[in-house]
């Protein structure tokens, strides 16, 4: 796992990408990043513009309901990024150190984080002159703490959350919406790190106070269902599961229309808890009827296209044509392997699959050794 130097560093630079797609500079900022996070590699380099221009997409439409979830969101996506790279080879946080300088060195006079709160290169969440529980050495605590998940190490990110929390209630107040965020923080990192009915239970602890304060249709509210329905399917209640989404997606559709990201979100996990919960054809149908927006909004070889390709294919095995499903996984594999290759675990997976249902179409001299 990073210090916590590289980890501040991380999760700077990831806020920085985010910052960089409203600019003039973008152009500049993408090729540069492009260039350190692709260590060298031609095909990972396209792979991480490609990451760069899907980023500014998704944060074009400044004016929507949920912008800020969506660029926190996408900040913690860059910093584990970032992380990443500074474990996997510590002497790029030199190069890294001297691309955040020479892009905070070309912003305006008086620029700042889009947090609204300035952040030094070295993290240290006590350098704030106001002392370490000045409400901007809290809130880099979070990052850092976050960061430490993303980075993969989730006992790691609960237990920071579970020591900061009471630090931020005391300073904040128990109903302050940073406090609340820790809490929803606390409860993510505990399911990540294993124990879902703790994280359920934190979560629905959570829920009715968020919305007594910030409103029951706030994004961050939307969020914390979003958990709770999902660690509820974790902890062995799929039906439970299903019923939260089928809610949730009402309340999505509503509040940010039918095609955005965090509805189809939903309507993905209500299909797959329908499945968990026993009734595989109907996961079946709404697999295949999400299958065409995903593909109109995203594209046929999207990762979220292609995991809807994948529940689709399994869903239909598991309603019992399984030599429909034998095909499908036959016609996915090929996008598997060109897109991630044919080691990839997820690769693994569909070839894996493919053998299954084959040998259950009565195949199974065909089935792939």
């Amino acid at each position: 796992m990073l210090r916590e130097s590289p980890l501040a560093l991380a999760t700077l630079a990831g806020r920085m990408v985010v910052d960089a797609t409203a600019t003039g500079g973008w152009e500049t900022a993408r090729h540069a990043y492009a260039r350190l996070l692709g260590r060298g590699d031609a095909e990972q380099t396209q792979l991480v513009e490609q990451w760069l221009e899907e980023t500014r997409e998704q944060l074009a439409d400044g004016a929507r309901a949920d912008t800020e979830l969506i660029r926190a969101d996408l900040a913690g996506r860059w910093a584990g990024r970032w992380a990443d790279l500074l474990e996997e080879n510590p002497a790029a946080e030199t190069k890294l150190r001297a691309l955040v300088g020479e892009i905070q060195g070309a912003a305006p006079a008086g620029g700042q984080p889009a947090s609204g709160r300035p952040v030094a290169a070295n993290g240290d969440a006590n350098a704030y002159a106001a002392g370490p529980e000045h409400p901007g050495a809290l809130a880099t605590r979070s990052e850092l703490a976050y960061s430490v998940g993303q980075a993969g190490d989730a006992a790691a990110a609960r237990d920071q959350f579970a020591a900061l929390l009471p630090v931020v209630q005391r300073v904040l107040g128990p109903d302050h919406p940073d406090t609340l965020a820790a809490r929803a923080s606390l409860a993510y990192w505990t399911g990540q790190a294993g124990d879902p009915a703790a994280a359920r239970d934190q979560f629905a602890a959570l829920v009715p106070v968020a919305e007594q304060v910030l409103g029951p249709e706030h994004p961050d509210n939307l969020v914390n269902r979003h958990n709770l329905a999902n660690f509820a399917g974790y902890a062995g209640d799929a039906a439970a599961a299903r019923d939260q989404f089928a809610a949730l997606l009402r309340r999505r559709e509503r509040v940010f229309g039918a095609d955005s990201p965090d509805t189809l979100v939903a309507r993905f996990n209500l299909a797959y808890w329908t499945g968990r919960a026993g009734a595989a054809g109907t996961a079946r149908d709404q697999f295949a009827a999400l299958l065409p927006v995903r593909e109109r909004i995203y594209g046929p070889d999207h990762p979220d296209t292609l995991a809807v390709r994948e529940e689709l294919a399994y869903w239909t095995g598991a309603a019992g044509a399984a030599a429909a499903a034998r095909d499908q996984f036959a016609a996915l594999l090929p996008s598997f392997e060109r897109i991630l290759g044919p080691e990839h675990s997820q690769t693994l997976a569909v070839w894996y699959q493919l053998a299954h249902w084959t040998a259950l179409a009565g195949d199974q001299a065909a089935a792939p050794d």
